[in-house]
């Protein structure tokens, strides 16, 4: 079942084979992890949805209150499980043919509540030859057919997920994640005008500005980061709203001595320092 324009209904043939979403890839969302029942920060996410509709022309005619209530009503008809991923969807509507149709219709609103997959210890990284773009919107549109391709080229290699960098070279992140490395004793991550997504999770690190491991301190700040500075990393760690902070292993740091056991000791260390992944 499915939460579509204030009813529940369901989720085969519920959308329009003339959505502007399907069509024209004309459609915004966000993903949250729901936590012992709990939406996990549901404001913040609410206003980068608010901020992408905003950004793409796209109505918001559903109070805070009313999109909770959805939440409510899915939860009590999904299996019961610790963890559950909610995703709202916003699409152009049931719009007629052409880019931007003489008549406005409606946008679409789809609320979907699933039980969410175990997180995995280690997340494999591999290389990919697809590109990220350091002119994307901060928002999360529904054009992902890059962030795809990359997925699945790393998963025919025998990755979890790829590193995706820009038509400059710097890196830009994971097709469905936010990357932090460990070089010389600071935690950088790509700056959001490299390409990356402006990540909840990503935010609430880098609001630590220090995080302790093995005695030292580890500055976080953004930075511009070369190919060069990725392979020189001594670890890589990834967060994203679902599976929240990941240690990573990069194939290509190994002949370098990265230490995916450094990685889970820091992906430790950021947990500790954030109550909120203990819930």
């Amino acid at each position: 079942m499915i939460w579509l324009n204030g009813n529940i209904v369901a989720a085969e043939g519920a959308v329009s084979a003339n959505d502007r979403g399907l069509l024209l890839g004309e459609a915004v969302f966000e993903t949250i992890l729901i936590k012992n029942g709990v939406a996990q920060f549901w404001p913040e996410h609410l206003q980068r949805l608010w901020q992408a509709c905003a950004y793409a022309d796209l109505s918001t005619p559903y109070a805070p209150e009313v999109l909770q209530q959805a939440v409510s009503s899915l939860m009590a008809k999904t299996a019961s499980a610790p963890r559950h991923v909610l995703r709202i969807t916003v699409t152009g509507g049931d719009g007629g043919r052409g880019l931007v149709p003489q008549t406005v219709s409606p946008p679409n609103w789809l609320v979907q509540v699933s039980p969410s997959t175990p997180v995995p210890a280690l997340w494999h990284l591999v290389d990919s030859e697809a590109l990220g773009d350091a002119n994307r919107p901060p928002y999360k549109t529904t054009s992902y057919l890059e962030n795809i391709r990359a997925r699945r080229a790393a998963l025919k290699a025998g990755g979890d997920d790829a590193i995706l960098f820009n038509q400059h070279g710097d890196l830009v992140g994971a097709p469905a994640g936010n990357l932090f490395i460990g070089i010389n004793n600071r935690l950088l991550t790509p700056r959001l005008r490299d390409g990356a997504l402006p990540g909840i999770i990503r935010q609430q690190i880098l609001q630590l500005k220090t995080v302790e491991m093995d005695g030292q301190q580890w500055r976080i700040d953004e930075a511009a980061l070369s190919r060069q500075m990725v392979s020189e990393a001594q670890f890589i760690v990834m967060s994203n709203s679902i599976m929240e902070v990941l240690a990573c292993d990069y194939a290509t740091n190994r002949p370098r001595g990265s230490s995916k056991q450094q990685a889970q000791k820091m992906a430790a260390c950021l947990v500790d320092k954030l109550p909120f992944l203990n819930a």
